[in-house]
């Protein structure tokens, strides 16, 4: 950056995002804004300073800002991870840099012998710092199936993690102002949580002999990434990936966000773009869950994962704006009204129906959610008629606007879409008319699902311009199929 100077102080300047001194530099284009090393490309992207700052409070954290009017589609900032890996709760074996899942033929490091693709991978970025760790205790990969479940992938990322200690210690120092909710995990954390934690402390101390990483230590980082990891975008035929992005990681949640993420595959660079317009001094939020989720399961996910109650306008409206996502029938004679929760930011919280003002407990309601959810397990994986059938059985219990209802119709707009591109490229054998209704279904079912998300998403997402899209397709179908019939 022209103008740009790296300067050791510890009393004069700061990193504008994480608030760490030391060695910092100052903007050569703005020279308003210092910042350390990783969160360098947190301010700067292709000559343009992004337009945030970073703000904090006691009961929000760190936070961004935004300095000035942020247009829709403006890329607010740009960020890269400081480290990345497999899940941390299971996964298949997978290439330790790029994550492309193994087979039994792959290419093994020839160093530690866990799967890579091949010698570039061997020595790329991810795996390097590992590896030389792994040799130095002499532990080597033993690996008999790649089709199932390997429990040493469940420590490979919280390792990553803590060797930034030794080999990264600018990005350590932004990784260890992050929250861990260490006593809420403490209180809350199930069995499974537990076992998971013990079997990454014995690779980390007893497997690879690093004693240098106390019990606290490695639950620490485990948090970490519980708290402020991003789910990567992977490619079909890699593993399910995770990173922790050293700006990005200060943007709060609201189910009705301002901004979208882009992520890239290639390097796993983090765009986050304004999805309506921002106004200067508005806080730049993101969404930690998607739009599809009710409140029943949306307010427990984001409480039981990050320990806060969201406070969002959808959050504390019990029918989530008029569209009733959540709501269970009265089960009073004669009563055709629905049950909503009393306090919908309560987990646990009573629900009263609409209509009678009957009161049931979250028992009630959640007898009748493991009812549908069932049904819906069972007959998942049959023919798309079984699951209309399954939605009109279900609509006696729940809403026609319940996520759940959404859910299966979303599972049968996926299979009708890959039965229109099957047919678009040549290697479906369906007839015109089967096509024809694949598309008219399709279109139908999308409609009730996009005008719901339409009313409870973010401004800007844009649902019922997909569905005219949609729509579209379905009626230029039409016309070339009929085209085709008459000239034949």
């Amino acid at each position: 950056l022209p103008g740009a100077v790296w300067v050791s102080t510890m009393e004069t300047a700061v990193c504008f995002v994480c608030g760490v001194g030391g060695v910092v530099e100052r903007c050569g284009l703005c020279e308003e804004v210092w910042y350390c090393q990783p969160h360098r490309h947190g301010h700067v992207g292709q000559g343009v300073c992004y337009p945030f700052r970073v703000e904090d409070s006691k009961e929000a954290g760190r936070y961004l800002v935004a300095t000035r009017t942020i247009s829709k589609g403006e890329v607010v900032m740009s960020d890269y991870p400081v480290v990345c890996g497999p899940i941390y709760t299971r996964s298949k074996p997978a290439c330790m840099n790029c994550l492309k899942l193994a087979t039994a033929e792959s290419y093994r490091c020839s160093k530690c012998e866990f799967p890579v693709c091949d010698p570039e991978c061997e020595d790329g970025v991810w795996h390097k710092d590992e590896c030389s760790v792994f040799q130095a205790a002499g532990f080597k990969a033993d690996i008999t199936s790649c089709q199932e479940f390997c429990p040493v992938y469940s420590c490979i990322t919280p390792l990553r993690l803590l060797l930034l200690k030794k080999f990264s210690r600018p990005a350590w120092s932004i990784v260890d102002t992050f929250m861990d909710h260490d006593e809420d995990r403490a209180r809350k954390d199930s069995p499974a949580w537990k076992i998971h934690e013990i079997l990454v402390v014995n690779f980390i101390q007893k497997s690879l002999k690093l004693s240098e990483f106390s019990h606290t230590d490695i639950r620490r980082a485990i948090g970490i990434l519980r708290t402020n990891s991003a789910k990567l975008d992977m490619m079909r035929g890699y593993g399910d990936g995770v990173a922790v992005y050293p700006t990005y990681s200060y943007t709060n949640h609201s189910c009705v966000c301002n901004s979208l993420t882009k992520k890239y595959h290639k390097d796993h660079k983090l765009e986050l773009v304004a999805q309506s317009q921002i106004n200067p001094g508005d806080q730049i939020w993101t969404r930690y869950t998607t739009p599809q989720l009710g409140t029943f399961q949306r307010v427990s996910d984001i409480q039981k994962t990050w320990h806060f109650a969201c406070s969002c306008a959808r959050c504390q409206d019990p029918t989530e704006f008029g569209t009733m996502m959540s709501a269970v029938r009265c089960t009073a004679a004669d009563c055709k009204g629905y049950l909503l929760p009393k306090c919908p930011t309560l987990v646990g919280s009573p629900w009263r129906c609409d209509t009678c003002s009957k009161t049931v407990g979250i028992s009630g309601v959640q007898t009748v959610m493991k009812m549908v959810l069932d049904d819906i397990g069972k007959h998942r994986d049959e023919d798309n008629e079984s699951l209309l059938n399954v939605i009109k059985k279900q609509e006696e219990f729940v809403h026609p606007n319940h996520y759940l209802i959404n859910g299966v119709k979303e599972i049968i707009i996926q299979r009708l879409m890959m039965t229109i591109r099957e047919y678009n490229s040549g290697v479906s054998k369906s007839s015109p008319e089967e096509i024809l209704a694949a598309y008219k279904l399709r279109t139908s079912l999308f409609r009730d699902v996009a005008t719901i998300l339409q009313t409870v998403d973010s401004v800007g997402a844009g649902w019922l311009e997909k569905l005219q899209k949609m729509a579209a397709e379905e009626q230029e179908k039409i016309g070339e199929i009929r085209k085709n019939n008459s000239s034949s």
